[in-house]
């Protein structure tokens, strides 16, 4: 017996409206065992007399609870949120498990019990774990940093955060957030801090220093290219090698001098002004991770949180170097009450194209809320559809989209601007949040992502816990999803085993089993690929800013707004996907054919989970076409430095063309390396048999000792 058991006998006491010395008085006990049992001191015996005392509905079902042994999953708290899902699936898997171990289970049925123990053991493996993010992503200044303050209670004093000064997160008009910030519970108030590779901050100090030298006019050039690096990167740099940038001129004020500037005059050669700026830096000396307040006010704690905080993300803080992620750690909840272990993520701002790595990755996290943040006037903005479109064309998980949100960030006035149809004005502010969701709707729509919710959000007047309670209840959709599969999972158990003795059902499901089987020889081959990989990459190089692509090729590919690599593995799944779709929609037809026979209705449970695998293998097949190409592409791409650097001696010698003639130059080097393409195929053709067919045949009940037909895939 433990302490939270005890704490759940009292509570379950006072449910019943007894007292400590009535239910001792049933026990036959006196009040002070009552209390040691309460307080976790009891073994079986005890807690079972308890629950007896007492005699309500509440107790006997903890009583039942209580008997269940965890064999197959870990066991989780007694106030997990889907304990009763997870008793359920624990049930479940005995029972699959006690079939498969029977030395006498037909063939026909072995593959449907592996695939419905699997399914299982996914289900249970997501509801056991209790932690999810909530991550903000939005463009540069559309004030997505102070919308996640003011949801997760990341404020100075709540009692004034509705002038949004008080933010405990460095909040300003744009270009501030340097990097991925991640806020969690913890213990205390601390920061940790992942730093850029020194090899990085050289680059980046590079191209402030050739910046600073071009404008200064040090070479002859007629270029208005721009090598300095994003606005916020070079403010920290400059603060840490003390050379801050100078205020900006205002109408009648003259800006002070520039030390930068002064610098460079010192030193008029660039490579020596980059050598001065870099040792400048001293990051030989900046080798600290980790910090947290001492203190124990929390008051106290939440200003040097912010404090700190804000000289770290600025440079001017002598311990750290250029951050690439901050970890902060608050000890408090970010959504109270709410069960699970909830952190918050505040992305870098969107600067051009929000398809990122960083950014794709937090979409593609099964456990993760996307929060896409517009303003008010253009929600949903031009890149949160961008990337909406992007994610659909090139990933094959439906469930996705419902892991988003778009979230419309109102400012004083903005809601009592909108007008109906009729070109009245909106007469109060929940109407005029109304008619805006409604045009966000109808936005989404025409770009075919209608399933994707909108919410409206004022950080001055709102109240931040309206925001935690939408973002709370898709948490808590999500998972509920999870509960109903492993519950019609489950279902497809019962009457599994129901079906064993029964030669009506096993013919039923012979007849299932051989329509898959002739379905996966005649599909074993998926036709040719229509477009290389390698199509979308060059499309990005082509609309993306000039500058960002520069960077990229400064770094053999990898840039933190541009990842080649990023871009090859998506165009290959973008093809694995159209490739696939039509089998599958093959596949789902062949099913719902099953399902509306009356013959097969003892199957039909089996046939429904065969159609939700489907969709998983489906993924499968197009995340491993995306790793492949990656993989494929890696070494031979990030070698060809005579490439990268023919691509970045090329900027700003003609403006006009150059992302053109990167990729030009791109595509020749593919097509030079036609074989990399050639062995991406091949590995496709392999992963379609290795993630769809062969489990579609195990499913089906073919064993692997099944001769088959010889499976060569081709291209």
């Amino acid at each position: 017996m433990n302490t939270e058991t005890g704490a759940m006998l009292a509570e379950i006491r006072d449910a019943a409206g007894m007292t400590q010395r009535q239910v001792a008085e049933r026990m036959s006990a006196n009040q002070t065992r009552i209390s040691r049992i309460e307080a976790g001191d009891g073994d079986d015996t005890d807690i079972a007399s308890f629950l007896d005392a007492l005699g309500t509905p509440r107790a006997r079902s903890f009583a039942d609870l209580l008997k269940v042994e965890w064999l197959r999953l870990p066991q989780p708290s007694l106030r997990h949120p889907d304990l009763d899902a997870l008793v359920a699936i624990e049930r479940g898997l005995a029972r699959i498990r006690a079939f498969l171990a029977d030395g006498q289970v037909p063939t026909v049925l072995a593959g449907q019990a592996e695939l419905l123990e699997k399914r299982l053991e996914e289900a249970g493996r997501y509801l056991l774990a209790l932690d999810h993010d909530v991550v903000y992503v939005g463009e540069i200044g559309v004030g997505k940093t102070t919308a996640a303050c003011r949801q997760a209670g990341l404020v100075i004093d709540a009692a004034t955060a509705a002038d949004l000064k008080g933010m405990m997160l460095d909040t300003g008009g744009g270009r501030t957030t340097l990097c991925d910030v991640r806020i969690e519970t913890g213990e205390r108030f601390a920061l940790t801090v992942e730093p850029t590779s020194d090899e990085e901050v050289y680059k980046l100090v590079a191209e402030v220093c050739r910046g600073v030298h071009e404008k200064l006019g040090a070479e002859s050039s007629s270029t208005s290219a721009e090598f300095k690096p994003a606005e916020e990167v070079e403010r920290a740099l400059r603060n840490m090698a003390k050379l801050p940038r100078p205020p900006r001129s205002r109408k009648g004020v003259v800006a002070g001098p520039d030390p930068a500037a002064d610098l460079a005059r010192q030193y008029p050669k660039l490579d020596d002004l980059i050598a001065e700026f870099a040792a400048r830096l001293s990051l030989w000396r900046r080798s600290r991770r980790a910090i947290e307040f001492d203190g124990v006010d929390p008051k106290a704690g939440r200003q040097w949180l912010r404090s700190t905080f804000t000289a770290i993300n600025n440079g001017r803080h002598e311990d750290f170097s250029l951050p690439a992620r901050i970890t902060v750690t608050v000890p408090f909840s970010l959504i109270p009450n709410a069960g699970l272990a909830i952190a918050v993520v505040d992305t870098r701002g969107v600067d051009g194209s929000a398809v990122r790595p960083d950014i794709l990755a937090h979409l593609k996290d099964e456990r993760a809320v996307t929060l896409l943040c517009s303003k008010w006037g253009s929600a949903p903005d031009p890149s949160a559809q961008n990337l909406l479109t992007y994610v659909t064309e090139t990933d094959a998980d439906t469930s996705l989209l419902n892991r988003v949100a778009v979230v419309a960030l109102a400012r004083s006035g903005d809601a009592l601007s909108m007008r109906h149809d009729s070109g009245e004005s909106a007469e109060d502010v929940t109407q005029g949040y109304d008619i805006k969701l409604g045009h966000v709707e109808d936005a989404l729509q025409k770009i075919g992502m209608q399933g994707v919710e909108a919410f409206a959000f004022d950080a001055s007047a709102d109240d931040p816990a309206d925001l935690t309670a939408f973002v709370l209840e898709k948490i808590r959709s999500v998972r509920k999803v999870q509960a109903e599969a492993a519950r019609a999972t489950i279902a497809a158990v019962d009457q599994m085993l129901s079906n064993r003795q029964e030669a009506q059902a096993i013919a039923a499901m012979q007849t299932v089993g051989g329509n898959l089987e002739r379905f996966a020889d005649r599909h074993h081959t998926l036709r040719g690929a229509r477009r290389p990989a390698h199509d979308r990459l060059i499309t990005a190089v082509t609309t993306l800013h000039p500058r960002t692509v520069w960077a990229a090729t400064r770094r053999a590919g990898r840039f933190w707004n541009f990842d080649v690599f990023q871009y090859l593995g998506d165009g290959a799944a973008a093809e694995a996907k159209v490739r696939s779709s039509e089998v599958i929609v093959g596949l789902t037809a062949i099913i719902e054919s099953d399902q509306s026979n009356p013959e097969l209705a003892s199957a039909h449970g089996f046939l429904a989970q065969i159609l939700a695998n489907a969709a998983q293998w489906d993924v499968d097949f197009v995340n491993a076409a995306r790793h492949h190409a990656a993989a494929i592409y890696h070494e031979p791409l990030g070698r060809a430095q005579d490439l990268w650097d023919r691509c970045e001696a090329a900027y700003g010698v003609s403006m006009g063309g150059y992302r053109d003639r990167v990729a030009a130059d791109l595509r020749a080097w593919f097509e030079e390396n036609v074989e990399l393409r050639e062995e991406l195929d091949r590995r496709v053709a392999r992963a379609w048999e290795t993630s769809v067919i062969t489990p579609l045949r195990r499913a089906a009940g073919q064993t692997a000792e099944t001769p088959v037909a010889a499976m060569q895939l081709d291209g």
